[in-house]
């Protein structure tokens, strides 16, 4: 698997600053959108690139995430990956009705990314371990995303933000989720 990493170089000078930091992080994410990687993918990549958190090729683990938390073909013969790259996009805006894949759509895929990227930082790995951190945090995030964009389930956010967006995708989810979850996560996990 190959993922091209967006350059530091390619970044604002001085990215310490905490507004370019946080501009960073979104810019990340929908270079990764133009890539082809999908919501979950590109806002974890984008957040841990951005806080240094883990290895990229974690981004396996949150892939199933996007549209909600999976897709479900209707049609046997349906090509999955180029239909939903179309659909995320949004090149193929099709008419729900006559949609060829059902899509779970329930916790958005950047928000999720946003809970891993916690969980990496802060989860354990032991039974005794204290969960304050990662929860106090993971209820943060939901609570940011319901308050700042109206939901948190990816089927009510496309109804609010694709309309909105000016390419028919979830850019501005895509833009705005790195940046809650950047600023959510306490800032001394920055490092270098």
């Amino acid at each position: 698997m190959r993922i091209e990493t967006i350059e530091k170089d390619s970044l604002p000078a001085g990215e310490q600053n905490r507004r370019e930091i946080l501009e960073a992080a979104n810019q990340r994410a929908l270079a990764y959108k133009e890539q082809g990687f999908h919501c979950s993918e590109s806002v974890f990549l984008a957040v841990n690139e951005t806080l240094k958190i883990t290895d990229p090729r974690m981004v396996r683990a949150i892939t199933g995430f996007h549209g909600g938390g999976g897709t479900h073909r209707l049609k046997p013969d349906i090509e999955l990956t180029p239909l939903l790259a179309e659909i995320a996009a949004g090149t193929l805006k099709p008419d729900p009705e006559d949609m060829p894949v059902d899509q779970v759509q329930h916790l958005c895929g950047a928000l999720a990314a946003g809970i891993m990227c916690v969980s990496l930082l802060f989860g354990r790995s032991s039974p005794e371990e204290d969960l304050t951190c990662v929860d106090e945090l993971s209820y943060e995030l939901h609570r940011r995303f319901q308050e700042e964009l109206g939901h948190n389930e990816c089927r009510f956010l496309c109804d609010i933000w694709v309309p909105l967006s000016g390419d028919e995708s979830c850019s501005p989810i895509y833009k705005k989720g790195p940046q809650i979850i950047v600023e959510t996560i306490p800032m001394c996990s920055v490092s270098g």
